[in-house]
């Protein structure tokens, strides 16, 4: 796919910094993406159209430095998952019977599965309400396994913001899941 997009670069310097960051960031965009879309092939989708959208914005992304291009290839590729979920409709509720079928545990009951999936999408919803601080915080710190310290370095924070913002974030979450997410407050 790196000779695809190595023919939409004018000259040898903009294929050499699009080299450089589809070795180091594709698998990076391909593990977030799958996170995201937990699907193989709507995350491939995604990471395909990050990096045309880093082509398109090349003259601005290629002149950041590592841990700013890193934050903003992150963030374009949770951008370019939600699009592509929001175009295929996937935020859609499955029915009860697609659901019984598609659960693999025999662990536990099903009503109690679908009860814990109703609240896994109820906290994503009240993480989704938050700021774009506390919200790429806590994906950098649970999604990508990022220290406080290296979020602290890609944001600008001391490693000690980093964790007042990830304690104050998940009480928020805590809070508007408790409340049932009737806060109009962000």
């Amino acid at each position: 796919m790196l000779a695809v997009y190595l023919a939409m670069m004018d000259n040898e310097d903009d294929r050499h910094s699009l080299t450089k960051i589809y070795e180091e960031y594709k698998n990076i965009m391909l593990m977030c993406a799958l996170r995201i879309t937990k699907n193989h092939e709507t995350a491939e989708d995604a990471v395909h159209n990050a990096f045309i959208s880093i082509i398109k914005h090349k003259e601005k992304l290629f002149r950041l430095s590592k841990k700013e291009l890193r934050t903003q290839v992150v963030i374009i590729t949770k951008n370019k998952c939600i699009d592509l979920l929001r175009k295929n409709n996937t935020f859609i509720d499955e029915s009860i019977e697609d659901m019984e079928y598609s659960l693999e545990t025999d662990d536990m009951p099903v009503e109690d599965q679908i009860i814990l999936i109703d609240e896994y999408k109820a906290i994503r919803r009240h993480i989704a309400s938050l700021d774009e601080v506390s919200r790429l915080v806590l994906e950098m710190k649970y999604i990508l396994g990022m220290s406080y310290k290296e979020i602290g370095e890609e944001l600008g924070m001391t490693a000690k913001h980093v964790d007042t913002r990830i304690m104050r974030s998940k009480a928020k979450v805590r809070k508007l899941v408790a409340m049932g997410g009737e806060s109009g407050d962000k």
